[in-house]
């Protein structure tokens, strides 16, 4: 009997040893299963706290980004300068920021080279191609004071290094080869380039001559030439060769160690530097009836602007007033934008 008991006893025992077990068990097991709800429950709100910050700081970006916008399109730009015509535009943002005899007829010098660069680049894919420079035609420009690389007259001289000559040094000789090249003589050259015109956009220019030579019937306006330089830098051979302050030719029959030519942009600049940016290109030009002109392209506070100017009273000899208002116009730009 007292067997039984005790048997009956270590069964009870058990069972309470077990139950016991079975609590501690299930109490251990709801506490893990607490701590994991609650840590899942934590990550997802920290997830949402960090989607939530994201998104305020995506909208503060935006802001931020629509502001300086606002800012750079309402920039406020003195357009009391030494040119008598300007234009100056953002060209990501497609708005003309201030302008000052924008539509007047003037005469545009060499920024005609602009055309013939971007004619010649679209014409000519072969840029190591030989082009005979012409005699004849030459040396009446030469006669009327045209300006010249440095290319002799009869001689073979690659396209790249023409589309060179014709930028940097403004070299009439190279535009002249370019068009006998494409449209087999200069007057013909100007029909395309009539028509180039008019398929930009450029509804009151007209031209005579590929270099820019002065004309009565060689016009156009500032606006016309803003329009023609934001077409022809999308172009990349194009943007290359606008952009480059100096550049030396192959050897040439005269100098066996090639032409290094330098933008005129530097002739009496050192450096083009603006608040906040600086001009990364330009074609100048200067007859005694269209003045100092230039068409320039700058990047300020990241963002490429052009800049058309015509008519600064100068020449040669005296300060170089195109470029002058081109630093001043591109500095007031950096200027508004960095004081916000």
């Amino acid at each position: 009997m007292k067997k039984q008991q005790r048997m009956k006893e270590v069964r009870r025992k058990r069972r309470i040893m077990f139950t016991v077990l079975a609590v501690c068990i299930f109490c251990l097991t709801a506490l893990l299963g607490g701590i994991k709800l609650k840590q899942a429950y934590d990550r997802k709100q920290e997830e949402k706290a960090r989607i939530a910050a994201e998104e305020e700081r995506r909208r503060q970006q935006e802001e931020e980004e629509r502001r300086k916008l606002e800012e750079r399109l309402n920039v406020q730009i003195d357009m009391d300068i030494y040119s008598e015509a300007a234009i100056v535009k953002d060209v990501q943002n497609n708005k003309v920021l201030a302008s000052k005899n924008a539509e007047e007829r003037i005469y545009p010098a060499s920024m005609t080279k602009i055309l013939t660069l971007l004619i010649a680049v679209e014409e000519l894919s072969d840029l190591e191609e030989k082009v005979q420079i012409p005699v004849d035609e030459v040396l009446a420009e030469y006669e009327r004071g045209a300006s010249m690389a440095g290319f002799q007259p009869g001689e073979k001289v690659s396209v790249k290094d023409l589309l060179y000559g014709l930028m940097l040094p403004s070299g009439a000789e190279c535009c002249t080869a370019l068009a006998c090249r494409i449209s087999g003589s200069e007057e013909a050259f100007a029909e395309k380039m009539n028509e180039r015109a008019k398929e930009l956009g450029m509804l009151n220019s007209h031209f005579v001559n590929a270099s820019g030579l002065h004309e009565e019937e060689h016009y156009t306006t500032v606006t016309d030439i803003m329009i023609l330089l934001e077409q022809a830098i999308k172009n990349e051979t194009f943007y290359e060769v606008f952009t480059t302050r100096s550049y030396t030719t192959a050897p040439t029959a005269a100098e066996p160690n090639g032409i290094t030519f330098e933008s005129t942009m530097y002739d009496k600049k050192s450096t083009l530097e603006v608040t906040d940016g600086e001009i990364l290109g330009g074609k100048t030009g200067f007859t005694n009836a269209a003045g100092q002109c230039l068409a320039s392209l700058a990047m300020v506070e990241g963002q490429e602007y052009i800049l058309v100017t015509a008519g600064a009273d100068g020449n040669h000899n005296t300060e170089p007033f195109h470029v002058l208002d081109a630093e001043n116009i591109y500095s007031q730009i950096g200027a508004a934008i960095q004081s916000e």
